[in-house]
């Protein structure tokens, strides 16, 4: 397979956008134009290349949902740099770790998250360009927007540039987030995968509600503008706002969370009801959706859901119930074309169907590798398999079904939470002595992190831990509950039993 340039992806978005005679983005009202994407996107090229950013760069993005987020990932691209996007809800020092891991030459921030970025950015101890935009006072009239947005637009040096698209940063077992490096080849096979599994057509619309940060809407995006678009674009998921766009712009489908269905479905009414009537299907991922609540959605509102499984290390999806075809409620479908999806022993062997193992995959959607983590990528990419670290099961119709999570990953809203990044803070607050992090279910976020601990401090109290929490972690992070007890309960050599205590709060 000849690898694919980030050039030649740019083109082919390019060339479809042209040939609609639709507008690209819808954003509370106002439209872009594919010609007017064109060219923000080369203007972007051109002030990068100004600020000295080239082939091999990093661009670091920390926005909340909007077009412009879209058009600077794709000057980025066509300037030589690869993107890292950044989650708007990071702390100053996960921001800094994020930025100083990565590289990133230039960061783009809101005007609302100014002091964050500065302070983390100074954190680094590196040179790194700060453009701080504010969207917020209709200032994209303003000399700086102007500048980036509709300057250089006849920007068409187009460079000799790396393939890497994107470095998003996953967290990982060890408590520091890694950062997978998604390739060109990665991302549009992909967004090709996505268009046939879901029937992505030329008249659909899709709406954009999850965070731009994260590779689900981030690929959807990708595969809808290959397509020619147009993307309704909310800056995050508000019930009443997402109500009142798909009523007025009429989208056909969207991707979401399970939580984001169990809102939809406990507002029924309706006017809520034929407020959706546009929408065809909804699309979820990013955890496991409880057979009720599928239920419960698709009889409020008839709209069909298809439910998949993936992860940021694949390029988002691996398998789906297929929109046209047999959906099996309660499993996680079959695999995406291209993709070869597996169930393996613990000496990666192939398992029958029936047998539950460690769910691996293959395909030209799976990442290069962790970002300058060679033992980490050599580890989860051995003898050319994705070990995902989740266990699983394959029926005999080929349908994927997960069993539990091999790691310990917590998923709070579709947001992953992995407990030794929580347990490390922890660790580091005076007057505690050990502490474990597990996920409790939960009726509205599907889990909530819980913290046991054993104090050193008995003063110490719940209020204390979960503000020092708060100070140093995405509040998405932060525990819920704490629980002091004892002793962690541990085996003959000292691992903690995570099971006993999750089995504790049921």
């Amino acid at each position: 397979m000849i690898p694919l340039t980030a050039i030649q992806l740019l083109r082919m978005m390019e060339e479809n956008l042209l040939k609609s005679d639709r507008e690209t983005f819808i954003f509370y009202g106002r439209t872009y134009s594919s010609e007017d994407v064109v060219e923000m996107y080369r203007s972007v090229a051109g002030y990068l290349t100004e600020l000295g950013v080239g082939n091999g760069d990093v661009v670091a993005i920390d926005l909340l949902n909007r077009p412009e987020l879209i058009v600077i990932i794709m000057g980025s691209w066509m300037a030589g740099a690869t993107v890292t996007p950044i989650n708007v809800n990071l702390k100053e020092q996960e921001i800094s770790y994020q930025i100083a891991d990565s590289g990133a030459k230039i960061v783009f921030g809101e005007l609302s998250y100014r002091e964050k970025i500065e302070n983390a950015v100074e954190r680094t101890g590196l040179r790194v360009e700060r453009v701080i935009l504010d969207f917020d006072n209709g200032n994209e009239s303003g000399d700086l927007y102007r500048r980036i947005f509709h300057g250089k637009a006849d920007f068409t040096a187009f460079p000799d540039n790396p393939d890497d698209l994107f470095i998003v940063y996953t967290s990982g077992t060890t408590g520091k987030p890694k950062g997978a490096v998604l390739t060109a080849q990665n991302v549009y096979r992909e967004a090709i995968q996505l268009q046939q599994a879901v029937g992505l057509e030329d008249n659909d619309r899709m709406i954009i509600i999850l965070p731009l940060f994260h590779v689900n809407n981030l690929m959807f995006s990708i595969a809808s503008i290959l397509k020619g678009g147009p993307l309704v674009i909310l800056r995050k998921f508000d019930s009443e706002e997402f109500f009142e766009s798909v009523k007025r712009y009429k989208p056909t489908m969207f991707s979401g969370v399970p939580t984001i269905y169990k809102m939809l479905s406990d507002s029924i009414s309706e006017e809520h009801k034929a407020s959706l009537s546009p929408l065809k299907i909804g699309i979820c991922g990013a955890a496991p959706m409880p057979v009720k609540w599928f239920e419960d959605f698709e009889k409020a509102y008839g709209i069909k859901i298809i439910e998949g499984y993936g992860m940021t290390e694949g390029t988002v999806a691996s398998t789906i119930n297929p929109r046209f075809g047999a959906r099996k409620i309660g499993s996680i479908g079959i695999p995406l074309p291209g993709q070869d999806v597996r169930i393996f022993s613990e000496i990666d062997e192939d398992l029958p169907p029936g047998q539950v193992g460690e769910i691996v995959i293959r395909g030209p959607n799976v990442m290069k590798g962790y970002f300058n983590r060679k033992n980490e990528t050599e580890e989860i990419l051995r003898n050319g398999w994705l070990h995902t670290g989740d266990l699983g099961y394959m029926d005999r119709d080929g349908y994927f079904y997960i069993v539990d999570r091999k790691k310990d990953m917590i998923i709070r809203g579709g947001e992953n939470v992995y407990p030794k990044e929580v347990e490390n803070v922890i660790s580091a607050m005076p007057g505690i002595s050990e502490v474990a992090v597990v996920g409790k279910e939960d009726e509205k976020y599907g889990e909530e992190v819980v913290a046991f601990i054993v104090r050193r401090d008995v003063h110490l109290n719940e209020t204390q831990v979960i503000e020092f929490c708060k100070k140093n972690l995405a509040r998405y992070k932060c525990p819920k509950e704490i629980f002091f007890i004892d002793a962690l309960p541990k085996n003959s050599v000292g691992k903690i039993q995570k099971n006993e205590l999750r089995h504790a709060l049921k």
